[in-house]
């Protein structure tokens, strides 16, 4: 695995690239409060058949976080698709989770024709007012910091707090999840100003989504209803629908295996 860097409205985009440079390319893109390396284990079972990278979004992992507050969906929408843009990879199929899959869908109803397919894992197309106002008053409560990495990764929490991930994978993720600060202290590397969602909307536009499009319910996670996860693919064109059993709202810790495989079977039937 490599990194790369990309620019993208004067912000400096980190990138993990897991291989398969020359064949189609896949795009990862992680939930909110997350990194990139929350798809290791997901990520490289693709690289025989596509590019596979994951993105840091700005605020997020390592990439650089803004001076004013910029961290509304415009703004994730803005960088993707100007890093999309500039790479030459090609038009990737883009795939997100939870905040994530909210930035995908949205791009995908204003610009599928930069995608070959997107998948949406466990997000509604539309946030709620009362999440956006939970988000914004975790916002402002004050980042924890710990005085060793190994104490930070002790005290590694995912959000909502349910989860089957073994202790390895959050070993894992929560080690790639902190910084050091100048004092010697390690905090977590995300701009708490990134819980201020300003989202936009995508259920009115789903109609707009004219790539392939794969909308996975996991089967344990209260974000999304299964009847409203199927009236969202009910609104896409050429959506289709895919439950994951054995799983939280976290599914790419908590069960991976299983996201692998019905995400193998949605790219495996694209033209």
């Amino acid at each position: 695995m490599k990194q790369l860097r990309f620019r993208a409205n004067g912000l400096i985009l980190n990138c993990l690239d897991y291989g398969g440079e020359g064949k189609p390319s896949m795009l990862f893109v992680h939930g909110g409060s997350a990194l990139a390396h929350w798809w290791d284990f997901v990520a490289p079972p693709f690289t025989d058949d596509f590019h596979v990278l994951a993105i840091d979004l700005r605020g997020h992992g390592d990439s650089e976080w803004t001076k004013e507050w910029a961290y509304g969906s415009r703004h994730y929408l803005s960088d993707l698709q100007q890093v999309i843009d500039q790479w030459s990879f090609g038009a990737p199929i883009m795939i997100g989770h939870s905040m994530g899959a909210h930035n995908v869908m949205v791009f995908a109803t204003r610009h599928s024709d930069k995608l070959s397919a997107m998948v949406a894992i466990d997000s509604p197309a539309d946030y709620t007012q009362a999440g956006v106002d939970y988000l914004r008053a975790y916002a402002e409560r004050a980042p924890s910091s710990y005085a060793s990495l190994e104490e930070a990764i002790s005290n590694f929490k995912v959000l909502p707090r349910e989860t089957l991930a073994t202790k390895e994978i959050l070993e894992h993720v929560a080690r790639h999840s902190y910084r050091q600060l100048e004092d010697g202290r390690w905090t977590h590397k995300l701009d708490r100003r990134t819980l201020a969602r300003e989202p936009m909307t995508a259920w009115d536009r789903l109609a707009d989504i004219r790539c392939p499009g794969l909308y996975v319910k996991v089967k344990m996670s209260p974000v999304i209803s299964l009847e409203d996860a199927r009236k969202t693919v009910a609104a896409m064109p050429n959506g289709k629908l895919a439950v994951v059993a054995d799983s939280y709202h976290h599914v790419l810790l908590d069960n991976p295996r299983a996201l692998v495989a019905v995400l193998r079977e949605f790219v495996d039937g694209l033209p």
